[in-house]
């Protein structure tokens, strides 16, 4: 139970720093001090593999301290270099999400299932057996652990528009891969609520793909199963808002959908081609 809400307050946390956000965080947070929000509401982020729970969100934390070059921003500890208000520069330590999809608990390590099939492989509903239909729950692989990535990102503001670039690679030698994500947003207002539209896409190498979702010998004896993954590309898109209720009170929401790449959805592990994050409530500001 522990793992599981460590995993919905990474994956909450993640996205909500940028719900309370303002244009730059340099310029809400005071120096030297901290900032704790949390929300609650209702909302979901969808588990792309076969069997895999979904991740709800209900109470997501927002935590932050920044100094003088020093940060800390919802687990991602990090170092600026001559931070303004028109670009930043930074390096960065945080933990790597891809496999918070492979941790939940499962009904079926607790509750003896009086259907229970084969417990390597079940064909997709309608497709043959013998083809590439063919799946693996993520009940029945091997451990994928966790890793850290050490990163660099450089931040760049025009007013209302942010691009932003980020690079970042296994520092644990887990995966051995590396990601890079290029990212443009957009704030604007409508009547009584802040607005930020959102768009990205995520390069993510051979080794980190099929580490995760690749199949092999460790996984299954059945050879039909193997799967060796490529690299990917994700594309995501979202919108964020706010709408203040009192100086310490807001309402607050975030809908994004992400797909996941052929490198991924082409694996017998994986179920869906999109990967969606929803939540609504209302957030409160220490």
């Amino acid at each position: 139970m522990f793992s599981r809400f460590f995993l919905i307050l990474l994956f909450a946390s993640a996205y909500h720093a940028s719900a309370l956000a303002c244009e730059n965080k340099l310029v809400c947070i005071e120096e030297g001090n901290w900032s704790v929000g949390v929300a609650f509401g209702a909302g979901v982020r969808t588990n792309p593999l076969v069997d895999g729970d979904a991740i709800p969100l209900i109470i997501l934390p927002d935590v932050a301290w920044y100094g003088e070059h020093a940060y800390f921003d919802n687990g991602e500890f990090g170092y600026q270099w001559q931070p303004n208000q028109d670009l930043t520069t930074e390096v960065f330590l945080r933990v790597n999400t891809e496999r918070a999809y492979f941790s939940f608990w499962q009904p079926s390590n607790v509750f003896l299932l009086t259907n229970s099939v084969d417990s390597v492989s079940t064909p997709r509903p309608g497709e043959d057996i013998q083809g590439p239909s063919r799946y693996i729950s993520v009940n029945d692989i091997a451990r994928r652990d966790w890793s850290l990535d050490a990163g660099f990102r450089t931040n760049w503001f025009n007013g209302r528009d942010r691009w932003s670039f980020t690079l970042s690679h296994d520092a644990l030698s887990v995966h051995k891969g590396f990601s890079a994500t290029g990212r443009y947003q957009h704030d604007f207002k409508w009547q009584d609520w802040v607005l930020t539209a959102h768009f990205s896409v995520t390069y993510k190498s051979s080794n980190l793909v099929d580490y995760y979702y690749g199949i092999k010998q460790r996984d299954t004896e059945d050879k039909t199963l193997w799967y060796s993954a490529g690299s990917t590309l994700q594309f995501s898109g979202g919108l964020l808002f706010i709408r203040p209720i009192n100086q310490q009170w807001h309402w607050l929401g975030r809908t994004q959908i992400s797909s996941l790449g052929s490198g991924m959805t082409n694996s017998p592990l994986v179920s869906k081609r999109f990967v969606a994050n929803i939540f609504f409530g209302v957030g409160y500001r220490f």
